[in-house]
């Protein structure tokens, strides 16, 4: 039977071409039938069954409009309202008895959902639709009470929260419903072609005695088996493990992406019941740098721009460092290597800044000298030690000159911004009534000058590097290298102290967090170190040398010309150390600026309801910023919770490698001390929050909380929205908590045992990659 527009019913054979009137896991089975595949027999009650009943019943367009208003009606409503308040067409209803008895031929059936937003890529709704189970396929009646069952799932609370999470209207949502013969099952399970918990080269297989729905719904532990994809690489499986297997790389070929299959075996033979693909497989937020096998460096940097950066906090801070190098740069003429035109200076890994030091090396060997002292200078000075840089003594010159200009034009950038932020930052304007246009330019402006103000930062950064590096190697010969090192440090120190930055300005980062919003004020660094006596110190010991006393005769007087070299050494290395932290400081004040700015943006879209939290401004784009405000396209707020618990993922990761290649090999912190409970590494990450018990699906859990439960269903779905990990005591990596926690990116370890009894309001960090629940016995 071919389907067409007015198809109410199909038979799924090899003939049978996958409709979208199948729904999603409808669709997908008529592919595994096509492929010939072992797939009980089966077919489809087709959405225009579904919608024509839609529309000639008026209480389902009452009960979905609450809904969708926000109510939350109860599940058993909702059945009334299909049971009760629907009646089916003659037609229909023979049609649906009809395509029962072909398919059961007698036999039991399962009566599944098929919805047209389940089993989807970025959203699979595993868990969240109602099937029915051992239904008489020769009780008419039998047959259409377990199909209404069906269709009012569409409209229980579970799919409809998640549904509002995916940003999914119900306009977008109908349900299909399939029947498959009953078989008889000796074990079921579920297998991942791509091991959530582990990498692409392993395939996991669970298993249960009976019917696999214990399995899904966590309601029992499975029984695991992790295997290499290779069969040379492969230890040696149950041979009805091994054939699950291979059927399931298989369907994993047929759809070319890596699938979550159900099987079942009976008698001997193995059947496919279902495939899914996997949701939710990336290991990373979406905003890192696309990587290569550069060497990359936090040096330098991670002072800048610390910690992990939320995608419109990286946005900013990536866009300004990287101008702010190339503009340098450029002045120095050392931006012409083509490889530099198109690839990044600045790169994000796992949420945090890095450097691509290959290409500052690469930058850096136009300039004589500078490769062999890279990380003490990027580039700014003549060097001291002669090395062989394949210029002649005219293109020294002029390089020496650019970086004469460059000097002085970055110094005249940074004292601009410096004196113009000193007179706005006590009258910044009140931005509360402004339009939402005015306040983007606003926003732009903001950035400009912020821009003009790094790159000038960059500069007398580079510049005070470059005379401190100077003021070393003038010392060196006569001292020794780590004398002279520790002397160039005594003789500035103190005598540069940062800056003081207004409770207003961003604490560490660009458009970060302000001290005032911290709750604490910003440091007043008064210096201990004597820098003035310690130059004394030091002109009296080198002039105590006898090889130092080389001395000029100047209008009769004898004149010690190095010790005047060595005091405008040091006088211009401190003049650079304090332009640099005048420089940050005012950066960091227009950052606190943008931060208040940002969270007017925030607050203003949490009224109109396109945000939860003015806070989540930080996990926009620019763009989506700016789509927001003026066209009211929100970003779903299931996409804006993976972003934050990226997050928290790559905070719990710590740092970045000082050097590394691409992206390092991750090497989480160690695990906190305290007692360990082990289970399932079910959904991969670390987060550490104050533990909640709930033994029901209405219990209140506070934001941030870690959940934890005996067992979860689908109903269990609007409590994972809000919380920050998941602790199940039963069921495996693939039950309904398993995969929800991995499609919401939240860490989640299952199968811990008395985890109820002994977690409520304990501090504790779950470890969804290790499988361990740590409690921290420090905390009350």
């Amino acid at each position: 039977m071919k389907p067409s527009v007015l198809s109410t019913t199909v038979i799924l054979g090899a003939e049978t071409p996958p409709d979208p009137s199948f729904g999603g896991k409808g669709e997908n089975l008529a592919e595994l039938v096509a492929a010939r595949l072992p797939v009980p027999p089966c077919g489809v009650i087709t959405t225009a069954a579904y919608l024509a009943m839609d529309e000639s019943s008026p209480a389902i367009a009452d009960i979905s409009a609450r809904i969708e208003s926000g109510e939350r009606v109860p599940a058993d409503e909702v059945d009334a309202v299909f049971r009760d308040g629907v009646v089916l067409t003659d037609d229909l209803a023979r049609d649906i008895i009809a395509l029962a008895d072909a398919v059961g031929e007698g036999a039991p059936l399962a009566v599944r959902s098929s919805a047209t937003v389940e089993d989807l890529g970025g959203s699979s709704f595993a868990g969240q639709y109602r099937s029915v189970l051992n239904v008489d396929s020769t009780d008419p009646d039998a047959v259409l009470a377990a199909v209404r069952k069906v269709w009012a799932s569409l409209w229980h609370p579970a799919p409809s929260a998640y549904r509002r999470v995916f940003d999914i209207t119900g306009s977008g949502a109908a349900m299909a419903v399939i029947l498959m013969r009953m078989v008889e099952p000796d074990s079921a399970g579920v297998a991942f072609t791509t091991d959530p918990a582990g990498d692409s080269a392993h395939v996991r297989i669970e298993a249960v005695e009976g019917y696999g729905e214990s399995l899904v719904s966590g309601e029992r532990t499975p029984t695991a088996w992790v295997a290499q994809r290779s069969p040379s690489e492969r230890a040696p499986l149950p041979d009805e493990i091994a054939a699950v297997l291979e059927l399931s790389l298989e369907v994993e070929d047929l759809f070319g992406a890596p699938q979550d299959v159900e099987w079942a075996v009976a008698d001997g033979s193995v059947y496919l019941l279902q495939a899914r693909p996997i949701t939710a497989l990336d290991d990373h937020d979406g905003f890192d740098t696309s990587q290569d096998d550069h060497e990359l460096t936090t040096a330098g940097i991670v002072e800048m721009v610390p910690g992990v950066l939320p995608p419109l906090r990286w946005e900013l801070n990536q866009f300004l460092l990287e101008a702010a190098f190339r503009s340098v740069l450029d002045d120095l003429g050392v931006l012409s290597a083509a490889s530099t035109q198109d690839r990044l200076f600045v790169r994000r890994v796992r949420g945090r800044a890095a450097i691509d030091f290959d290409q500052l090396r690469e930058v850096a060997a136009t300039i004589p000298g500078a490769v062999e002292e890279l990380e003490l200078q990027y580039f700014g000075d003549r060097p001291t030690v002669p090395t062989d840089s394949g210029r002649s003594w005219w293109q020294s010159l002029r390089h020496d000159l650019r970086v004469l200009r460059t000097r002085r034009r970055v110094v005249e950038q940074a004292e601009i911004v410096t004196t113009a932020v000193a007179q706005l930052a006590d009258r910044w304007p009140r931005i509360v009534g402004w339009s939402d246009r005015r306040l983007l330019a606003y926003r732009l402006r903001l950035v400009d000058l912020a821009a003009r103000g790094l790159a000038g930062e960059l500069g007398v950064a580079a510049a005070g590097a470059a005379a401190f590096r100077r003021l070393e190697l003038l010392v060196e010969p006569h001292l020794g290298a780590p004398e002279a090192a520790r002397m160039a440090q005594r003789v500035t120190a103190g005598r540069a102290a940062p800056a003081v930055c207004g409770p207003e300005a961003s604490a560490a980062v660009f458009g970060g967090p302000t001290w005032e919003e911290m709750g604490r004020r910003p440091p007043v660094i008064e210096p201990v170190a004597d820098g003035e006596a310690a130059r004394i110190e030091l002109e009296a010991r080198l002039q105590a040398l006898p090889h130092w006393r080389r001395r000029r005769v100047l209008t009769g007087q004898f004149v010690d010309v190095r010790i005047h070299m060595l005091r405008r050494t040091i006088a211009e290395t401190v003049t650079q150390l304090e332009r640099r932290e005048a420089a940050k400081a005012a950066i960091l004040e227009i950052g606190g600026e943008v931060r208040r700015l940002h969270l007017e943006l925030g607050s203003r879209l949490v009224a109109r309801r396109l945000l939860a939290d003015g806070q989540d401004v930080e996990f926009l784009t620019s763009a989506e910023l700016r789509s927001a405000l003026l066209d009211g396209c929100a970003v779903p707020f299931d996409v804006l919770r993976r972003r934050r618990n990226w997050a928290s993922r790559y905070e719990a990761e710590g740092p970045l490698p000082a050097r590394f290649l691409g992206v390092p090999d991750r090497a989480p912190v160690p695990l906190p001390k305290g007692d360990r409970l082990s289970g399932w590494a079910a959904s991969p990450g670390r987060y550490r929050g104050t533990a909640v018990v709930c033994d029901s699906p209405e219990a209140p859990v506070p934001r941030g909380a870690v959940l934890v439960a005996t067992s979860t269903d689908a109903s269990w779905s609007p409590l994972f929205i809000d919380v920050g990990a998941i602790i199940v005591e039963r069921g495996g990596p693939l039950s309904h908590a398993a995969i929800l926690a991995r499609e919401l990116g939240l860490p989640a370890v299952l199968n811990v045992p008395g985890a109820t009894r002994v977690l409520d309001g304990r501090q504790v960090t779950v470890d969804g990659d290790a499988g361990v629940v740590v409690v921290d016995q420090d905390a009350p």
